[in-house]
């Protein structure tokens, strides 16, 4: 399943808010949010954190109980950022409370059952956790692959012909490496896909790229 770094690729070549497929992102953290895309079912759920329920033309941020107030906050932001970036604007964004779930959520997701409660040391997981993708065009379309989920990063995942986002903007920096073969316009998606990582993963504007 893809999450994190990756889930902010999209952007790149944003479909029609029609045409967009349903997702699901959990949103958790203490120092550094990490936002990752998780399985569109109520078992992917937890009272600990936020998530959004990415609809297409609804984007409902959904907080649990014990979700912390910085949590709450950056899932606003992000679910926002997919509604201005993705859908240009044409898309409603909704909170909900634990508890207070809509029609259309139970709609997609069924019958909402007793949840489990968060982890902390997934929330310290969260803080930590890095990603790196490739951006090619390889295949005639610029595509956007994840290629670590997490660091230390070996520098065999690296290639000539691509430009790689490596996200460590727990640390306030997005790397972009470019491949001495890698051609113009994957060098410049490979800029915008940095930018947007940004503003995806809710890391503070003053991040380094």
């Amino acid at each position: 399943q893809e999450g994190g770094v990756a889930s902010a690729f999209r952007t790149v070549d944003p479909a029609s808010a029609s045409g967009t497929r349903r997702r699901l992102y959990q949103v958790k953290g203490r120092r550094t949010i990490r936002a990752t895309e998780r399985d569109l079912s109520w078992a992917s759920f937890n009272t600990g954190d936020c998530f959004i329920l990415d609809l297409g033309q609804s984007i409902l941020v959904w907080c649990g109980a014990k979700a912390n107030a910085l949590e709450r906050n950056k899932a606003q932001d992000l679910a926002t950022a997919i509604r201005d970036g993705e859908r240009r604007g044409k898309a409603r964004v909704e909170v909900v409370a634990d508890g207070e779930e809509p029609p259309e959520m139970l709609q997609v997701l069924g019958p909402k059952p007793a949840l489990q409660e968060g982890s902390p040391e997934e929330d310290v997981t969260a803080d930590q956790t890095n990603a790196a993708a490739a951006v090619s065009d390889a295949t005639g379309r610029m595509d956007l692959t994840q290629v670590a989920a997490s660091s230390p990063f070996s520098q065999s995942l690296l290639c000539a012909d691509d430009c790689f986002v490596l996200d460590n903007g727990a640390c306030g920096k997005i790397y972009v490496w470019k491949g001495r073969k890698a051609n113009e316009q994957e060098r410049q998606a490979a800029l915008r896909v940095a930018e947007e990582v940004i503003a995806r993963m809710g890391y503070s504007p003053r991040t380094q790229v």
